[in-house]
């Protein structure tokens, strides 16, 4: 329990503290349409400017299917998806932050010790997370699951695929990383592995990290 602050009761029960509990909240919502980026692929990027002493993390959603990345860098966080099948789409990207909120013109401030403002009415705090599928062999590249309505998603690698071409009569392995890809249709989000590239020739292995994947529903955020 804090010394001293409020406790906020979030909708599914849970506890929220403070000061003791200092939140992550929507710092910037971006979209982004693809073009084309090469022979038959389609990428959408953005970058997105923000202080480097702010901790961060985001949540990707696409319109088509296609892979979907995340990297910072410096003092900016960089955004991005690829779709291999040249599949044209739009990126969401949802960048949560703790940083100083600002003060509404009415409504409830919460400081922290250090004088700074953390919470407002108007903060849109993350929560409720959603774990896709569960690690081990249930997770990683084997993860296939469909929701109801908006989720974004933690881009994640989830393994990879081994194919065998020729190539001038000699057997040539090409690889294709699978990143984890969550594709909206406006209705359902349907969450599962994409391949940097289409497969072609015969399968030869691949890896599978078991990971399982970090969502959100966007209802809140959008």
């Amino acid at each position: 329990m804090a010394d001293y602050g409020a406790l906020i009761p979030l909708e599914n029960g849970n506890p929220f503290i403070t000061p003791n509990s200092t939140p992550f909240c929507l710092y910037r919502k971006v979209t982004a349409n693809s073009v084309g980026t090469g022979g038959n692929y389609q990428g959408a990027s953005a970058d997105i400017p923000i202080d480097p002493s702010y901790p961060a993390i985001v949540f990707c959603k696409t319109s088509n299917a296609a892979t979907v990345s995340a990297a910072r860098v410096g003092n900016v966080i960089k955004v991005g998806s690829s779709s291999p099948r040249g599949l044209t789409h739009t990126l969401t990207a949802y960048v949560f932050a703790i940083f100083p909120q600002t003060l509404p013109k009415w409504g409830m401030a919460i400081w922290d010790e250090a004088g700074k403002l953390v919470l407002t009415n108007e903060s849109k705090v993350l929560t409720d997370l959603v774990t896709i599928g569960t690690p081990g062999n249930n997770g990683g590249i084997n993860i296939d699951q469909t929701l109801a309505g908006s989720y974004a998603i933690v881009p994640t690698i989830l393994g990879s695929s081994l194919w065998q071409i020729t190539v001038q009569g000699q057997p040539v392995i090409i690889n294709s990383t699978a990143y984890a890809g969550a594709l909206f249709n406006g209705s359902t989000t349907r969450i599962n592995a994409q391949g940097s590239q289409t497969g072609q020739g015969s399968p030869a292995g691949g890896t599978n990290t078991g990971m399982a994947i970090t969502a959100i529903n966007t209802a809140a955020y959008d």
